[in-house]
């Protein structure tokens, strides 16, 4: 099921969030990674929306490759480590 807006437009909750993930420092960096990989997982967000909008917050032109090794190297492991901790019942 697709992410349902009512008050933003998907670009506009995109621009958030990367702008949130800009300033959060590793635990609250973690939470963020752990929600946007359930939502992939999920199907509410596709890679290539995820990577648009990374792009155009960060304003940077990755590639399909190379969004799924920025995935697969910073985006799978902090939600890994923010899942180990849920399972820990730490949070």
């Amino acid at each position: 099921m697709a992410l349902n807006l009512r008050h933003q437009t998907p670009g506009e909750f995109a621009a958030k969030f990367w702008a949130r993930v800009q300033v959060s420092d590793k635990p609250e960096f973690a939470k963020l990674m752990y929600w946007l990989t359930r939502k992939l997982v999920a199907g509410d967000l596709t890679d290539a929306q995820a990577r648009v909008s990374f792009n155009t917050a960060f304003g940077r032109s990755l590639t399909a490759g190379q969004w799924t090794t920025l995935r697969a190297n910073r985006i799978t492991p902090a939600h890994d480590r923010y899942a180990a901790m849920l399972a820990e019942g730490g949070l």
